[in-house]
C-alpha cells in the first residue's frame, strides 16, 4: 500500500492543556499520551473558528470561515465547496469512512463519506458506540488493498455545556456527596470576564462549584480518552499502526474556569488553542513542535497531502504540515496565527496576540510576560509598534481569503464579510489607538 491509512480523531470542546502528558495532575489521559510519545505535539495549534459547525466546516473545507459562510454555528456552508469526503473520493483510491459527530451546517454527511455511526445524542451514549463501529471497520477493512480516510467525531468533553443543569448546581450531573479532591482554580481565574449570557448560569457559583465544574470536565476527558485508545488497539492489534497517520486534535477548547467563564466561543488562549497531535510509528519522530503556529485549515491541507491528492479549491490560507512532520524546520512557515468567529477577528505572534471585536473594544495580550492573559494592554501606551504590525498582518490575510458571497437572508454574513474585511484591508482596527 503506496499511501498510508488516515485516521482523524477529533474530540470536541476540550482545553488544550486537559492532558496528563503535558502535566497535568488532575486528569489521567494515558491513551492521548500514548499519542504524543509516538508523535509529534504542536504546542501553538489553534481552531480556525472556537466554535463547534464553524471549526468543523474549516477541517473539511481547508477555508477560513469567511470562506465557507458558516460564521456561527447557525449559518450553512457553500454549497458549492468540496469537502475532504468528496474530495479524496474524486481524486485518490481511497475509501472515506465516517463515525460520530460531524456537526457542519447544510451538509449531509452521508453525501460526503461512508457513515458508519451517525448517532449525536450525549457523550457517554455516542461516544462509545462511534469508537466501537471506528474498531469494528479498521478490523474489518486490515487486509484491503485500497487505503482509508477515517473520521472519528467523538462528543465528549463537551457533556460540560450542561452547566446548572440537568440534576443539580453544577455540572450534567449535580455534586457528589463525598466530595473528592478538587482541581486548584486556574491563576486568572480572578480577572472576570464572564459574559452577560452566562452570569444566569454560572454567577452564583461559589469556588467550589466551579473547582467541581472542572473536575467534571476533566472525568469527561478521561471517558473520551478510552474511546481513544480502543481505536488506537485495534490498529496495533491488526497490524496497522506503522502503516496509519494519525491525527488527533479538538474544535475548539473550553473555559474551564479561566477568566471566570465556561464553554467556548472567544478567543482567550483557554477557547482558541487546540490540542494537536500527529502520530505515525517508525516514521514520525517523537518530538514537541513550540515554534510553528498551526491552524484548523492546515489539518485537511496534511491530510490531502499524505493522501496523494491536489489541495482543496482556494485554500490560500492553509499549510500542509507533512513538510514539519518530516522534520524540515527551516521552511518559511506563518509568522502569525488568525482565528475569526462572528464578532471578532484575532491574530497571534511570538509575543503578542490582539482581538480586535466588530464593536470596536479591542484587546493586546503579551502572551511572553503574561500567559494568562490577566492585563489588556490595549490602552496603554507604547505598543503602536505591535498595532501596526498586526494590522499588515491582518490586511494581508483579508486579501488573501476569497470570501463567501453566497445567500445571506439575515444579512449577518454581508456584515462580516463587507465591513470587516474592508476594514482589514485598509489597516483599520487599531485606528483609534494608532491612527491610520
Amino acid at each position: 500500500m503506496s499511501q498510508p491509512n488516515i485516521v482523524f480523531i477529533h474530540t470536541d470542546q476540550q482545553h488544550h492543556l486537559a492532558i496528563s502528558a503535558y502535566g497535568n495532575k488532575d486528569v489521567s489521559t494515558p491513551n492521548m499520551d500514548r499519542l504524543i510519545a509516538e508523535g509529534i505535539s504542536f504546542r501553538r495549534s489553534y481552531s480556525a473558528n472556537p466554535v463547534c459547525c464553524p471549526a468543523r466546516a474549516s477541517w473539511y473545507t481547508g477555508r477560513m470561515s469567511v470562506e465557507h459562510g458558516v460564521i456561527s454555528n447557525p449559518f450553512p456552508i457553500d454549497p458549492n465547496l468540496p469537502d475532504l469526503g468528496q474530495w479524496l473520493t474524486k481524486h485518490t483510491d481511497y475509501n472515506c469512512v465516517y463515525s460520530g459527530k460531524w456537526h457542519v451546517t447544510g451538509r449531509n454527511v452521508a453525501n460526503s463519506f461512508d457513515v458508519i455511526y451517525d448517532r449525536h445524542p450525549y457523550g457517554e451514549l455516542q461516544d462509545s458506540g462511534s469508537a466501537r463501529a471506528a474498531a469494528q471497520y479498521i478490523a474489518e477493512h486490515a487486509n484491503d488493498d485500497r487505503p482509508f480516510f477515517l473520521s472519528v467525531g467523538l462528543l465528549n468533553p463537551h457533556d460540560c455545556c450542561y452547566v446548572c443543569g440537568v440534576s443539580g448546581p453544577v455540572g450534567k450531573y449535580g455534586m457528589e456527596p463525598q466530595l473528592p479532591d478538587l482541581p486548584d482554580l486556574p491563576g486568572n481565574f480572578e480577572i472576570s470576564l464572564m459574559p452577560p449570557n452566562q452570569k444566569h448560569r454560572v454567577g452564583h457559583w461559589s469556588e467550589t462549584d466551579w473547582r467541581y465544574y472542572i473536575y467534571q470536565c476533566y472525568r469527561m476527558v478521561e471517558t473520551v480518552d478510552a474511546q481513544i485508545g480502543l481505536i488506537y488497539d485495534t490498529l496495533e492489534n491488526n497490524g496497522l499502526i506503522e502503516n496509519t497517520l494519525i491525527i488527533f486534535t479538538a474544535d475548539h477548547g473550553e473555559g474551564s474556569g479561566h477568566h471566570r467563564r465556561v464553554l467556548k466561543g472567544f478567543f482567550e488562549e483557554e477557547a482558541w488553542a487546540v490540542p494537536l497531535v500527529i502520530s505515525q510509528r517508525g516514521s514520525i519522530p517523537n518530538r514537541q513542535n513550540d515554534s510553528h503556529f498551526i491552524s484548523g485549515v492546515d489539518i485537511p491541507a496534511t491530510i490531502c497531502d499524505y493522501a496523494g491528492a491536489p489541495p482543496l479549491p482556494d485554500t490560500t490560507y492553509a499549510n500542509s504540515l507533512r513538510p514539519l512532520l518530516e522534520g524540515k524546520d527551516d521552511i518559511t512557515w506563518r509568522e502569525s496565527v488568525i482565528g475569526e468567529n462572528a464578532s471578532a477577528i484575532a491574530i497571534r505572534d511570538d509575543q503578542y496576540k490582539s482581538i480586535l471585536y466588530d464593536s470596536g473594544q479591542h484587546t493586546l495580550y503579551d502572551l511572553s510576560n503574561d500567559p494568562l492573559e490577566k492585563l489588556n494592554l490595549a490602552p496603554e501606551p507604547g505598543f503602536d509598534d505591535v498595532k501596526h504590525r498586526h494590522a499588515t498582518y491582518l490586511a494581508e490575510y483579508a486579501n488573501t481569503v476569497t470570501p463567501y458571497s453566497g445567500p445571506d437572508k439575515t444579512g449577518e454574513r454581508d456584515r462580516i464579510r463587507e465591513e470587516r474585511m474592508e476594514n482589514l484591508k485598509q489597516g483599520k482596527g487599531w485606528t483609534e489607538e494608532v491612527g491610520s
